[in-house]
Formats: structure tokens, sequence, C-alpha cells
């Protein structure tokens, strides 16, 4: 029976993260617009998204897109694994502990559930990796000498760590914890909802593919709006030059020059992705973890989130 749990668990580690990798090698061209589009700052004049993309083909060709997948790859594959990793063993140890007395699953489950999963891949990659991006993305538009040209991650981290010592790579954690636990318990709960719903009113097309796919892309969306302005308080404070104290005088300052408004700025771009992303990783993960329970001939692991 141990055997079979562990088994289990790896499965769900490894489920999760070939999720993570594949929905980021799909959608990586729209996470390189999008990147350069928040450049122009940097550079001369603005850039819409059709002429980077003419640009980009005409310089580069198609492989141009993919520059620096590979790191997003590993990255998303990590954080991905452990998500999904946490929610299961976390919403496993709440239907035991907490809501044990409860007849009936409690959506509060999938909320606690996903906002720790939310926490521990925001502690463990996210942090991290989104101020190494932060770093690199800066350098590679600034103007003159770039201190991080033709550099891996690895040595950008290496001399972050020198510099400044390895504090600075968990800088702006507030709001992308908020963030990740946000996105976290909104997407998660909001599937769990959504699917619930379906296997009552479809229950034909409850496991399809398309099925799966589509509750997926809507959860996205949901979270997207929902997490949108974590995100955007963490990009004013992880910006070079920034005079920000603290996540709550970022949000005030954002209030105060651009209104209520702006604290979904940029949700469009980052609406595209996300909505895609999230019903591929969905899809992918069920597909994955069936194939595994059929090759390895064990119970399916607790992930569902009806």
């Amino acid at each position: 029976m141990e055997r079979k749990e562990k088994a289990a668990v790896w499965s769900t580690l490894l489920a999760g993260s070939i999720a993570g990798a594949s929905e980021t090698v799909i959608t990586f061209p729209a996470e390189y617009v999008k990147t350069r589009r928040q450049l122009p700052r940097f550079a001369n004049g603005d850039a819409s998204s059709m002429s980077i993309i003419r640009s980009t083909l005409r310089d580069q060709g198609f492989r141009g897109f993919y520059s620096g997948c590979g790191a997003l790859v590993v990255s998303n594959a990590l954080k991905s694994g452990i998500r999904f990793l946490a929610y299961g063993t976390s919403r496993e140890y709440l239907q035991k502990t907490v809501f044990k007395d409860e007849k009936q699953a409690s959506p509060w489950v999938s909320v606690f559930a996903g906002l720790s999963a939310g926490i521990i891949e925001s502690l463990l990659v996210v942090t991290p990796g989104e101020a190494l991006k932060t770093r690199m993305v800066e350098d590679a538009a600034s103007i003159g000498r770039r201190q991080y040209a033709d550099k891996g991650v690895a040595h950008v981290a290496k001399t972050i760590i020198k510099e400044e010592g390895i504090r600075a790579l968990w800088r702006g954690a507030v709001p992308i914890l908020s963030k990740q636990a946000t996105n976290s318990a909104v997407r998660f709960t909001s599937y769990g909802v959504m699917q619930e719903q379906v296997a009552k009113r479809w229950p034909t097309s409850e496991g399809r593919v398309a099925t799966t796919l589509a509750i997926g892309a809507l959860s996205g969306v949901v979270t997207v709006y929902a997490s949108m302005p974590f995100d955007t308080v963490k990009t004013r404070m992880q910006m070079a030059g920034g005079s920000h104290h603290g996540m709550l005088n970022c949000a005030a300052k954002i209030l105060q020059t651009d209104g209520i408004r702006g604290f979904w700025k940029g949700t469009s771009p980052r609406l595209v992705r996300l909505t895609l992303s999230s019903g591929i990783t969905f899809m992918v993960y069920d597909q994955v973890v069936q194939a595994l329970r059929i090759l390895q001939k064990i119970p399916q692991p607790q992930h569902q989130l009806s």
C-alpha cells in the first residue's frame, strides 16, 4: 500500500511537471511578444505586437519566438509539479483533519488547498525565478553595455548573490505570494465548480479532452482578473530604480496616479496566455495521469477538483 501511495505521489509530480513544460512550449511565442511589448520604455519608440512578430520572423525566423524558452520551461515544469503535488497533499490532509466531519466535500477544501499550493510554489520557485527574469529582461532592454549579455541564468543568479546577497532573489515576495496564492485558489476552485456542474448537467461530456480544455480555459479567465492587481504591483516593485516601500505603498501610488483601472493594465496579453496555458495544463495533466495509471496499474491520485 505504501509503495502504491509513493507511486501516486510521483505520478502527480511527473504529470504536473510535464503539463507545465508543455503549456510553456505551446504558449511561449505569446510570452515572447508580451515581454517585448514591455521593453519599449528602455529603448526607442513603441512597437505593436504585429510589428514585433514581423520583425522577429524577418530577422530570426520562427525560432526567434523561442528565445529564452528553455529557462522558462524548466521553471514552469518545477512550478507546476510542485503546485499539483502541494495541492493534492494539502487537499487530502484537510479532508482527513479539518473537514473530516463534513458529509460532502466542502468547497473550502479546494480554496485552502489552492492557497497552500500557491504559497509553496511562490517560495520555492516563482519568487527567485521572477527576480532573475526581471533582471535579465531589464539588462537585455538597456542601452549601452549589458552586464548579462550572453550569460545564462546560473551566471546571473551567481552575480546577484555575490553582489547583493541571496535575499535579493526573494525581493517582491509578498505580492508574488499574494498573486500565486490567488492564482491557485481561484483556478482550482473555479475549475472544480465548473467540473462539478458539467458532471451534473452533461454527464456524457465529463472527462473528455475538449471539456477539460474548455473548463481549464474558463478557469484561466477568472484567475487572470482576480490576480491581476497583484501582478501589476509585483511588476512595479521589481522595476529598476523603483522607490516603493512595500506592497501597500506601491498599491497606493498606483491608485493615486492611475486610478483603480491601473491595477488591470496589461490584462489582455496576460489573459491570452493564461487562458491557453490553463486549459493546456489541465488537459495534459489529466491525460498524463491517466496514462501513468494504466502503466502502473494503481488507483488514480486524489487530484480531482470536484
